[in-house]
């Protein structure tokens, strides 16, 4: 069903303070010389970074950025794909609170970069953040204005309540009720990403999804789950902390404060995306400061534009943002 990237990358080991297994930092070279600064991508709440890298011919935001002549990097935070294997991730899920939290992420991140800018020899890199993944790059980026040069924010959450998502994760007011609903992980089937992806687009995402992309994606997922094909259906382990995180911020709560962002920042999202809200974008641009910031909607997308059928939009606004000097 799906076949082999066009483009090859590689998985790198790389170390975060405190944790017990190393992370996964995905590699992608250019196809010639690196004429541009290197990029890393911050995945969202779900997927890992698998989400930009589907292979389908022209489903891949890293070999796009790739073909610029840039060394593309994808992190998977502590939890998530490549970076699954952890006494957390292994035990029960109700052994352990909500797992892998804004806050350890931008740890991961910052062990990240620092590896990328080693190997680069670089002072500064490019930084890309899905939902979930543009608070932790937003966050990263608001503490280390000196390695960050040009920042996406792409499907941006600030602070905005949310009652639809609200009422998907339960009362925000009772933190106990959150502590016992939600335990270290959740599992995630195939028909679970289904009705993800279908709800947020408001009944729309069947009109933007290609057939065979929510089977590539989740073939992808379970790879980086040794455990997922012993379950009956399929199912790979999906870290519980964002939600704690998102409680938060569609409550209203802004998990940082993005005035001393440093960086260009360019915000986008599809006009269809019930997540990632239009009002709650210019509330984040206004929260922002005195950066060089820019707001676009891309027509015809829900929260997964990335991997819509209008994808390309995306990929090539996003491409064209960070070639600017």
């Amino acid at each position: 069903m799906c076949g082999k990237s066009m483009m090859t990358k590689r998985l790198l080991r790389i170390g975060a303070a405190g944790q017990e297994t190393a992370l996964g930092l995905w590699e992608m070279p250019p196809a010639g010389p690196a004429i541009r600064p290197p990029v890393l991508l911050m995945h969202g709440a779900t997927f890992g970074s698998v989400l930009f890298d589907l292979s389908l011919p022209g489903y891949s935001l890293m070999q796009e950025l790739a073909r610029g002549g840039r060394f593309v990097y994808a992190i998977d935070i502590r939890g998530y794909g490549a970076s699954i294997g952890n006494g957390v991730m292994n035990s029960p899920p109700a052994a352990h609170p909500p797992f892998s939290r804004a806050r350890h992420a931008v740890e991961d991140i910052a062990v990240a970069v620092s590896e990328i800018r080693r190997r680069q020899g670089v002072p500064l890199i490019d930084l890309i953040g899905f939902s979930w993944g543009s608070i932790t790059a937003g966050w990263y980026a608001s503490e280390h204005a000196a390695c960050v040069r040009r920042l996406v924010l792409y499907a941006p959450l600030f602070a905005e309540k949310n009652m639809m998502w609200l009422d998907r994760i339960g009362d925000p007011a009772d933190r106990s009720r959150l502590a016992g609903q939600f335990g270290a992980y959740r599992l995630i089937t195939e028909a679970d990403v289904i009705a993800r992806w279908d709800s947020d687009a408001s009944g729309t995402a069947r009109d933007v999804r290609e057939d065979g992309v929510v089977q590539c994606l989740f073939e992808a997922a379970v790879r980086h789950d040794p455990l997922a094909g012993s379950r009956h259906p399929p199912a790979f382990r999906c870290p519980n902390g964002a939600f704690a995180d998102l409680i938060e911020v569609f409550n209203g709560r802004p998990l940082y404060d993005p005035a001393t962002i440093r960086a260009p920042v360019l915000m986008v999202r599809g006009e269809c995306d019930t997540t990632s809200t239009a009002s709650d974008m210019r509330r984040l641009e206004a929260a922002i400061g005195s950066a060089e910031k820019a707001c676009l909607e891309i027509s015809g997308g829900s929260h997964f534009l990335c991997i819509e059928k209008n994808h390309m939009s995306l990929y090539r606004a996003i491409a064209a943002y960070l070639a600017m000097d």
